[in-house]
């Protein structure tokens, strides 16, 4: 728990006397109104992650099986060859020599290979058929407050931010909302109408570390951050959001559930309930940092009026110290409970035993039945 948290704790046990402003529910500026705490495993990133239109391109890497029948109608004459996409995007192919197949489609391919192989006057009717037999795999670690974190494979040297969330399970509840990326790349999208065969730059591609914070950053946006491979993706869990609630109430610190709000009605009840009813025990007073996080603030409230108007059941900020205020009659009651305890508690000690007085000792014994 934080030094700051216990600090205001403190205050509050020594009755407070240290704070800035005070205000009600209805009179709070809004730069002290908590922020509503958002669950970002509702978050739909489905669509506008990268779809699989590409998984029939050929990337370096691959490993292709490569069927050649040379149209000479003998079956024994048919060529089949399982050969490699080097880092340049070329695979060599026997007889034939080497041929550019990366970012063709496989029909694509099939095409290239049978116009190499006529240009160099090697079969002159070839039927070729090229297959994907295994990909290269890259792999992206993910981390923190994901469904199922742990690396995700890829097939590609990089794929989107939104992508690789949606890979991983999406966001839990208990997410900030922070993303932290160790390496991305950022790319602009390319100028429309660009004929099929036109050049696309590679220089405007950044590799840069990346945070984004996903109430900041839109869909779009998280479907262009692309996320190269052998990068880090941390989605940032929560940090303990405990409320303290003090006073005429059993006394303790709430902890508030992930990706939910809790308004000054449910921190009561989570604290275990009022010790008195509202029509005796009915004002509050919330001790809220400032957030510049150099004084405090008070929050005055009513549990009747919360019950009545929703307006008045404030919603609370992590750190928040609720203290449920004495009164004279919480004063009386109390008093009197622990005198009337503290009575029956003896009557039941000594109602059992009789205590003889001697000059020289003191015996205490049963009384015979």
């Amino acid at each position: 728990m934080r030094r700051e948290f216990l600090i205001l704790a403190a205050a509050v046990t020594g009755l407070v006397g240290c704070v800035q402003t005070q205000y009600t529910a209805s009179s709070l500026p809004n730069h002290l109104v908590a922020k509503p705490i958002r669950d970002y495993s509702t978050l739909d990133l489905a669509r506008f992650a990268s779809s699989d239109s590409g998984s029939d391109v050929i990337r370096p890497g691959d490993r292709l099986s490569v069927t050649l029948d040379p149209g000479t109608l003998n079956k024994d004459s048919v060529l089949a060859w399982t050969v490699s996409v080097d880092g340049q995007g070329e695979t060599s192919l026997p007889n034939i020599g080497p041929v550019k197949l990366a970012g063709l489609t496989q029909a694509q391919a099939e095409k290239a290979i049978v116009q190499t192989s006529l240009e160099r006057d090697v079969f002159l009717t070839p039927v070729v058929d090229v297959d994907v037999k295994e990909r290269k795999e890259y792999s992206i670690l993910v981390t923190g407050a994901v469904t199922t974190p742990g690396p995700v494979t890829i097939t590609d040297e990089s794929v989107s931010l939104a992508d690789v969330l949606v890979r991983a399970g999406g966001p839990t509840s208990d997410a900030s909302g922070n993303v932290f990326v160790s390496a991305a790349r950022s790319q602009p999208a390319e100028p429309e109408n660009l004929p099929e065969n036109a050049l696309r730059a590679v220089s405007s591609t950044r590799v840069l570390p990346a945070s984004v914070n996903l109430d900041r950053t839109s869909g779009d946006e998280l479907g262009h951050l692309q996320v190269v491979d052998g990068a880090v993706v941390h989605v940032e869990p929560l940090e303990p959001r405990p409320i303290q609630v003090v006073g005429v109430i059993r006394n303790q610190s709430v902890k508030v559930p992930a990706g939910q709000n809790v308004h000054l009605l449910d921190a009561l009840t989570l604290a275990g309930g009022q010790t008195y009813s509202n029509w005796i025990s009915d004002k509050v007073t919330i001790i809220r940092e400032t957030p510049d996080g150099k004084g405090t603030v008070r929050i005055k409230g009513s549990i009747r009026k919360a019950k009545e108007d929703a307006r008045e059941n404030i919603l609370l900020a992590p750190y928040d110290i609720v203290s449920v205020e004495e009164n004279l009659l919480t004063f009386t009651l109390s008093t009197l409970s622990g005198l009337f305890g503290a009575a029956f508690n003896a009557s039941r000690i000594a109602g059992p035993w009789r205590c003889i007085l001697s000059d020289k000792h003191l015996r205490l014994w049963t009384p015979t039945q």
